[in-house]
């Protein structure tokens, strides 16, 4: 009788423990849709370029997050790429200005990928979530368009 007991009194205390643990640090899950405002911030391309949220005033800004250990990110790339190569082939006054940042990669890594794939997209290593986290808590590869400080349009996994 005193074994069950103290199973019981386990039992349940391991079952409120979980309970708790579960629902207690849960965070929403947002990303900005089309309509919200572009947030403010700057990033430094690894060729030195400044790219930031002012320049959707001067072209459509297209933002992409991602990291290269990401398997839909390595799909979705090739493909910006080709978008990107596309883009420079317009008169100047048509083009938009491509930003690929890195969530939580570091300049090396980010470099090296770029090399073995021939990407010639503009990057910025980020190795933490600073600017990733202006736009959505989660999911890579996320797209995001802007004109004039709004988002216009996402793409997100």
């Amino acid at each position: 009788m005193r074994k069950q007991k103290v199973f019981h009194t386990i039992f349940i205390s391991l079952i409120i423990c979980v309970a708790g643990c579960v629902s207690e640090n849960e965070e929403p899950v947002w990303y900005l849709q089309a309509g919200d405002a572009l947030p403010q911030f700057e990033v430094t391309t690894i060729e030195g370029k400044k790219v930031n949220s002012a320049d959707s005033y001067v072209a459509d800004l297209i933002i992409v997050f991602f990291n290269t250990t990401c398997p839909d990110c390595r799909r979705e790339l090739p493909i910006l790429q080709k978008q990107y190569e596309e883009n420079l082939k317009r008169p100047e006054d048509t083009q938009k200005i491509y930003i690929c940042i890195s969530r939580e990669e570091n300049a090396v890594d980010v470099e090296r990928y770029w090399t073995e794939n021939n990407l010639t997209l503009p990057v910025s290593p980020q190795t933490d979530r600073s600017i990733y986290s202006m736009f959505a808590s989660i999911g890579i590869p996320r797209i995001f368009y802007a004109k004039n400080g709004i988002i216009i349009r996402t793409c997100e996994p």
